[in-house]
C-alpha cells in the first residue's frame, strides 16, 4: 500500500486500465450473445429458404399463375360434368293430360308405320316385325283416351313417351328382325301395362337425389342388331344407363349383365353401372353373347337417369365464403 501512496500516478494508471478490462470483458460476452443470437437466427432463415427451394411447386408466380390456370379448366369441367348429368332436364314436358294423351296416340301410330315401311341399306321393303295392335308400351292408353287426372301424373307419362321415343328411334336404326315387347317402369303412380321394375341392387335411384326411370325393350335379330342398339346409346344424347341384356337363342338362353358405357372406360355414368361385364366382346366394344349367325332374342334393360341439383347460386348461397 505504501508503494501506491508513494505514486499516485501510476496507481491511477493501474485503476483506469482495470476498469477498461472490465468494461471490456462485459462488452465482449455481450457482443458474443449477440453474435450466437444473430447465427441462429440466420441458420434458421437458411433452412426455411432451403425448404422453400425445394417445395413442390416452388411458390414463385410460373407457379401461381399455373395453379390458377388449372383452378379455371377444373371449373370448367365441373360445369360440364353438371350439365351432362342434368341432361334429362332438358326434356319439355307438358302436365295438359289431354295433350299427352294425344301425344301417346301419335306415338303408337307413328312407330307402327314406321316398322312397317322401313328399308333395309339397299332401299328394299324390310319391315320389322311386332305383334297385332302393338303399342309400344301403351297398351291401356291404345284405346282409352281417359286423360290421366293429376297432371304430375300427366308429366310423368309424357317424359316416358319422349324417352321411349328415342329408344325405340335407336333400336329400329340397329335393324332387327322383330319387336317383340316394350316395357315401362311404373314410377310414382304413372302405371304401367305390366309390373317391370329394375331391381333396387342396381338402380341409381335416391330419393330426393337421382331420379330414374327404367325400361325394358325386347327383339329379334342378330348379333348386330344388338351390337349397333347398344351402340347407338353410347352416342349419349339421353343418360341412357344399361342395365342388363338378357339373350335367348335357339340351344337355350344366356344373361349378361352390362354396365353402363361398358367400352372405352365408361364414360361419366360409369358412376351409376350395375354389375360385370363379361371378357369375350363383340369388335371390343360390348359383350358377345351369342353366336354371330344365329337369329336371338335380346332383352334389354335401360335406365334413364336424371340428377336433381341444386342451383349453383343456392348452393353458394348456402356455402359463405
Amino acid at each position: 500500500m505504501s508503494f501506491l501512496k508513494k505514486n499516485p500516478l501510476f496507481s491511477v494508471v493501474v485503476a483506469l486500465s482495470l476498469l477498461v478490462f472490465l468494461a471490456g470483458a462485459i462488452l465482449a460476452l455481450q457482443s458474443a450473445g449477440k453474435t450466437a443470437k444473430a447465427e441462429r437466427a440466420f441458420s434458421s432463415a437458411e433452412s426455411r429458404l432451403a425448404a422453400l427451394r425445394s417445395a413442390a411447386p416452388t411458390p414463385n408466380e410460373v407457379n401461381v399463375a399455373a395453379a390458377e390456370e388449372n383452378l379455371e379448366a377444373l371449373t370448367s369441367v365441373v360445369a360440364n360434368i353438371r350439365g351432362d348429368l342434368q341432361q334429362g332436364s332438358e326434356l319439355t314436358t307438358t302436365e295438359d293430360g289431354v295433350s299427352v294423351i294425344a301425344g301417346i296416340q301419335q306415338y303408337i301410330a307413328t312407330f307402327q308405320k314406321m316398322t312397317a315401311n322401313r328399308k333395309n341399306e339397299a332401299g328394299e321393303p324390310s319391315a320389322i316385325e311386332i305383334p297385332e295392335d302393338f303399342s309400344f308400351g301403351f297398351r291401356r292408353y291404345s284405346r282409352d283416351v281417359t286423360p290421366p287426372s293429376d297432371p304430375r301424373i300427366a308429366a310423368l307419362l309424357d317424359k316416358q313417351r319422349q324417352i321411349l321415343t328415342y329408344l325405340l328411334e335407336q333400336l329400329i336404326e340397329a335393324g332387327p328382325q322383330g319387336i317383340n315387347a316394350v316395357h315401362r317402369e311404373a314410377v310414382d303412380g304413372a302405371a304401367a301395362d305390366n309390373k317391370f321394375s329394375i331391381s333396387p341392387s342396381i338402380s341409381a335411384r335416391v330419393p330426393g337425389a337421382i331420379e330414374t326411370m327404367g325400361f325394358r325393350l325386347t327383339f329379334t335379330g342378330y348379333t348386330d342388331s344388338l351390337r349397333d342398339f347398344l351402340n347407338n346409346l353410347n352416342e349419349f344424347e339421353l343418360p341412357i344407363v344399361v342395365r342388363s341384356i338378357e339373350v335367348e337363342r335357339p340351344s337355350g338362353s344366356e344373361t349378361v349383365v352390362a354396365t353402363a358405357q361398358a367400352r372405352d372406360g365408361g364414360g361419366i355414368f360409369e358412376l351409376f353401372g350395375g354389375g360385370d361385364t363379361t371378357t369375350d366382346e363383340v369388335d371390343n366394344e360390348w359383350p358377345k353373347p351369342v353366336i354371330v349367325d344365329n337369329v336371338s332374342t335380346f332383352t334389354v334393360t335401360v335406365e334413364f337417369i336424371e340428377l336433381v341439383l341444386p342451383d349453383a347460386e343456392n348452393l353458394e348461397d348456402s356455402n359463405p365464403a
